[in-house]
């Protein structure tokens, strides 16, 4: 009757249903990050877009020597 452990281990895991809870966690994640990634908070300002320098590239030209 106590020399048996068999019924006070623990559970084993289902692979299957952990499997299902993982997909679903990180699906659930990529839907949020395109929300967020694609959310337009109404900021309009001409301030955030990155100006165009003046003059050279150098030295972050592309170069097309092989």
């Amino acid at each position: 009757m106590f020399g048996n452990d068999d019924d006070y281990g623990p559970r084993p895991i289902n692979w299957g249903r952990a499997a299902i809870v993982l997909v679903l966690v990180l699906g659930l994640a990529v839907i949020l990050m395109l929300l967020v990634v694609t959310a337009d908070f109404g900021d309009k300002s001409p301030s955030t877009t990155v100006p165009k320098t003046p003059g050279p590239c150098a030295p972050f030209c592309p170069t097309n020597a092989r």
